[in-house]
């Protein structure tokens, strides 16, 4: 009998990254298993050959180890040509032989297809959720989440994941609006990186009134404004103009300089970087600031190239963890492809204080 599979979500055209990295996390714990990814579908089935299998992958998966996921969970039915004039009392009968759930998402793909049924699972979820909670299949005390993936309007697949290891948010995509004074909407993929890499505690730490940050490759200065946004002293190095209201704030100095040979008098609180470069070099200039000790946190985007993007963030990342290690260096990493992210990853690094290393 074949294994109910876990669904991943991803971006569309990136299918076959999520799952060459799926497929390396099973790897890596000596999990057999396979990956069924359609291009453009925007997710990936991944099977395990056992339920002991399963269940440890399902025990070690958490969504902020996983780059190219936006959101997970594992599969234990799927429902097909469900009755139009009542959808609700199948998937009923089938949660009742799930665990209970802390809550539930009804979710669609990021696909051309999921969109179109959007309106239809924002209408839907109330009405199953009134259901479920009168099925009492719906409890504040339970670790799990439950979730209804839509592919048609008579079509869902039904599962659940660890509510503390996957997105509370439908399909894992962080919704956000671009500011009105924004110079550009790049700033929309630094708001995010901040809201979704970094944890409430390690903003508070970053982000002080009066800290200090760069911007490398920095005009027009949309990540800068981000920055400014939070409270931060910052100096944006690039050849191009900055925007002037941005600059009109006094909050920017501006320097005309190359990003890659320029570095500042003193160490500052977060360096952050958007340049359209080759990934590794990218890696390695993030990762001569940190082993240097020129910042303390460093949030940046890789461009991808077209094919073996997977391997190629793997490899990125691993030469900035290199540099650090050699250089005695303890640090905490996390990357996401972001929804506004495109044909990149952004990444987080953050040095750890001696302070913060006696605590972990």
């Amino acid at each position: 009998m074949q294994q109910t599979p876990f669904i991943f979500f991803c971006r569309p055209g990136f299918e076959s990254d999520c799952a060459a990295e799926v497929q390396a996390i099973a790897n890596a714990h000596e999990l057999a298993g396979y990956a069924n990814a359609q291009t453009d579908a925007g997710y990936v089935r991944f099977y395990l050959f056992d339920d002991a299998s399963s269940e440890a992958f399902f025990d070690l998966l958490d969504l902020s180890d996983i780059i190219f996921a936006r959101q997970w969970f594992w599969a234990k039915a799927e429902l097909e040509e469900l009755p139009l004039e009542d959808r609700i009392t199948p998937i009923l009968d089938v949660c009742a032989d799930v665990a209970m759930a802390k809550s539930l998402l009804v979710e669609h793909l990021d696909s051309d297809e999921g969109r179109e049924l959007s309106k239809f699972c924002k209408k839907f979820s109330t009405p199953l959720t009134i259901a479920l909670e009168k099925q009492g299949l719906v409890h504040d005390d339970s670790e799990f989440r439950l979730h209804t993936l839509f592919l048609a309007t008579d079509h869902c697949v039904l599962g659940y994941s660890p509510a503390e290891r996957s997105s509370e948010l439908k399909g894992g995509i962080l919704r956000l609006k671009a500011p009105k004074n924004a110079p550009s909407r790049s700033s929309l993929k630094l708001d995010e990186a901040i809201q979704v890499l970094m944890s409430n505690r390690q903003q508070r730490d970053a982000f002080r009134l009066g800290n200090t940050g760069v911007d490398l490759g920095a005009a027009p200065g949309g990540w800068t404004f981000q920055l400014v946004e939070r409270g931060l002293q910052v100096s944006a190095i690039d050849n191009g103009p900055m925007d002037k209201k941005l600059m009109a704030t006094e909050h920017v100095e501006h320097y005309q300089e190359n990003a890659f040979t320029w570095l500042p008098e003193k160490p500052v609180n977060v360096l952050v970087c958007d340049m359209v470069e080759k990934p590794s070099l990218v890696a390695n200039l993030m990762a001569e600031w940190l082993e240097g000790g020129h910042t303390q946190h460093a949030i940046f985007n890789l461009k991808l190239p077209m094919k073996k993007r997977f391997q190629e963030v793997a490899d990125c990342i691993g030469l900035v963890c290199d540099r650090l290690e050699d250089a005695e260096k303890s640090y905490f990493w996390q990357a996401k492809h972001l929804y506004h992210d495109r044909e990149e990853i952004t990444v987080y690094f953050r040095l750890k204080s001696k302070v913060a290393q006696n605590h972990s």
